[in-house]
């Protein structure tokens, strides 16, 4: 909330320091599967530039062609090292490095935008999309407790259930209400699209991450945060979610 107020630059390199450790807990969680370990220096330089590349890019419209000199050859040198061995697995390996760039990276680097869809930085945008963001998770938590009885995915996560997602997604509602008459960033409507994009998406993302952990025999992602886990854990929601915001404001802009 600070680094949202306090500017761009400020959100940018805190959102960096999320992006780089997040990677690096992704593929820790691969490297427990050693015939999927990625690769390691040049998936965690490379995915860094490409955030620096959408934070350039979103503050101020610059110019990144000359900046995509600096990551071609990195990324070159990533694909090049595939042949130096005949390991049967480095299309695979390779595969999920990448894979970390669109899962992370990509998700992570859109916060910058986010501050920035409608040409000029705005912080209430950005504080009001993790408001929806921390209300689904404790709408739905606190509705699963009370009356939590039909299992959402259980074998993915036990714990979710189909009242919890419908209570989160009704608070989620009702703050997107508040944050209307509070912010006059956006209208109603879109806060409202914004909060039901996050009721779905942000419950898709916590349960695609679960499954990533339960798939390699991991409970938290990370241990970053002492009690919470790890960086992958606190933003699950947000990977798949943002984008969807995103492109919700740019259909809407171009209308």
């Amino acid at each position: 909330m600070g680094a949202a107020w306090a500017g761009p630059l400020a959100l940018g390199m805190l959102f960096l320091f999320f992006a780089a450790v997040g990677l690096h807990e992704f593929y820790v969680i691969l490297h427990r599967d050693k015939a999927l370990a990625p690769r390691w220096w040049a998936g965690m330089l490379t995915g860094l530039l490409l955030y620096l590349a959408v934070f350039i890019q979103s503050n101020d419209g610059a110019d990144t062609s000359l900046y995509w000199f600096m990551v071609i050859p990195v990324a070159v040198v990533m694909f090049s090292e595939m042949f130096r061995t005949n390991e049967s697995k480095n299309i695979v390996n390779l595969a999920l490095t990448t894979f970390g760039w669109g899962y992370v990276i990509f998700p992570l680097a859109l916060i910058n935008v986010l501050g920035q869809v409608h040409g000029e930085y705005d912080w209430h945008l950005v504080l009001g999309y993790f408001l929806l963001l921390w209300s689904n998770d404790s709408g739905a938590y606190a509705f699963g407790r009370m009356l939590g009885r039909t299992k959402l995915f259980e074998r993915v996560s036990p714990n979710k259930t189909w009242e919890g997602l419908i209570g989160g997604v009704a608070f989620t509602l009702f703050i997107a209400w508040v944050l209307s008459h509070s912010f006059d960033t956006i209208e109603l409507k879109d806060w409202m699209a914004v909060a039901i994009i996050i009721g779905v998406f942000a419950n898709l993302g916590d349960l695609f991450e679960s499954h990533i952990k339960r798939m390699f025999g991991v409970k938290d992602s990370g241990s970053i945060i002492p009690g919470h886990g790890g960086v992958l854990d606190r933003f699950d929601g947000l990977l798949l979610s943002l984008p969807i915001v995103i492109a919700y404001f740019k259909i809407i802009t171009s209308l």
